[in-house]
């Protein structure tokens, strides 16, 4: 029997490595659960990376569905405007995915944290405005391994969202901080608690540069900062630049070990010009005074693929990290790790594998200074920290296949009254 497909919307672009890491991850649980059924990759642009098509591609897709090609040119603005017009009137945009969902098994929402404001209150909408015309066609609805809010700051939108996810048939959420907000809204029958999909991912070898191999050798300590941070931290991009710069300095002053900066998100100019942590920490390594530069190594990761970031990682003593999935992949190696977090999900995963957020320091909050010697302190207790990973990974990452096992009931019928109920109910 032909199977309808499963579509996996709102995972963004190869070139995001955690973007790939989800769905790397997602893939795998569908083909341990769900191996029957096509699945079709939904975006707001197309994943036009090499890694998708060639490298790490899907052999289960039956093809991909975007709104527009890139940023720029005609129809682009076309589409941009349509997209404001429909914010303006107080509407979900109409979007070109809603006209193949009737033909789907479930609209499956990826992307980690797309259902909050973190990337702007149009995104939000656009991301939301699948669910809600999946909702109206009664068509299977599931939201995975997510963080999700908060949307208190437009309360009227957030009453209209909450309507949406209670109709929803399954909402899988990776940390406790979104359980318990979806709770306070009422939304507990259809959440379920489990791990983000991404500490399933497995490492993959790479051949490095003799310097990048040898910092390693020597113990090396791995930093991420990426300049999406200034989204978050209400600072103009130079004040972030000379910030992360002055972290660099300090971390140099206190840490006698090499450092390896550590790309993880690499965007091309045309999709998002400023959202490439390559080109950012490499004009970071340019400023540097020269005695800070010593022993600092740039991981040219812009070939490599997410598995193979995650491989270098999980060599190192220890890890700061500004992307979360970056922190994942050493969390998920048991290597001690401090994430630069922002939002609900850094300190969401770090509660709820550590019991407390000790190992997460706010973006808003950011101290060069205070970082470093925060960064001093892990290292300190890099043997301790490392002994807990490695006795609670093997069963928390496990946590993650409940994704597939709990997609799989609901596709099975173990949710079919709940569901009918929910629709007729709102």
């Amino acid at each position: 029997m032909t199977r309808k497909p499963i579509m996996l919307h709102g995972n963004n672009f190869d070139s995001n490595r955690g973007c790939q890491a989800l769905r790397l991850t997602t893939q795998a649980i569908l083909d341990r659960y769900l191996p029957d059924y096509p699945r079709v990759h939904a975006n707001i642009f197309c994943n036009e990376d090499c890694q998708f098509h060639h490298r790490e591609p899907d052999h289960g897709s039956v093809g991909q569905i975007w709104e527009t090609h890139h940023r720029g040119g005609s129809a682009y603005y076309v589409w941009g405007t349509s997209v404001l017009c429909s914010r303006l009137l107080g509407h979900f945009p109409r979007m070109r995915v809603h006209r193949s969902l009737d033909d789907l098994a479930v609209l499956l929402l990826l992307g980690g944290d797309n259902l909050s404001y973190d990337y702007g209150f149009l995104a939000t909408l656009l991301f939301f405005s699948p669910l809600s015309a999946a909702l109206d066609g009664r068509i299977p609805t599931v939201i995975w391994g997510a963080s999700i809010g908060p949307f208190s700051s437009r309360p009227r939108w957030e009453r209209r969202f909450a309507d949406l996810l209670r109709r929803v048939d399954l909402i899988t959420v990776r940390e406790p901080l979104t359980q318990q907000y979806l709770a306070e809204l009422g939304i507990e029958d259809n959440v379920r608690r489990v791990v983000d999909p991404a500490f399933l991912l497995p490492p993959c070898p790479v051949e490095l540069p003799p310097d990048l191999d040898a910092a390693l050798q020597r113990g090396a300590l791995g930093i991420n900062v990426a300049p999406l941070m200034t989204r978050y931290n209400n600072q103009s991009s130079r004040q972030w630049f000379n910030n992360a710069l002055q972290f660099l300095v300090e971390v140099r002053e206190k840490v006698t070990r090499p450092i390896i900066l550590i790309p993880h998100v690499m965007m091309s100019p045309r999709t998002f010009p400023d959202n490439d942590d390559h080109a950012f920490m490499q004009s970071l390594v340019r400023r540097l005074p020269k005695g800070a530069r010593d022993e600092v190594v740039l991981f040219d990761a812009r070939s490599a693929s997410s598995k193979q970031i995650k491989w270098v990682i999980s060599r190192l003593r220890a890890f700061v990290g500004s992307r979360l999935h970056a922190t994942i992949a050493a969390l998920s190696s048991c290597v001690p790790t401090l994430s630069i977090g922002y939002g609900m999900k850094s300190r969401g995963i770090h509660l709820d594998l550590f019991g407390h957020d000790d190992w997460v320091s706010d973006i808003r909050d950011f101290d060069p200074a205070a970082l470093a010697q925060q960064v001093q302190y892990l290292l300190q207790q890099e043997r301790t920290t490392r002994r807990y990973l490695e006795a609670v990974m093997p069963r928390y990452a496990k946590r993650a296949w409940k994704n597939g096992a709990l997609l799989r009931n609901m596709l099975e019928g173990t949710f079919h009254e709940r569901r009918v109920f929910a629709r007729e109910r709102y």
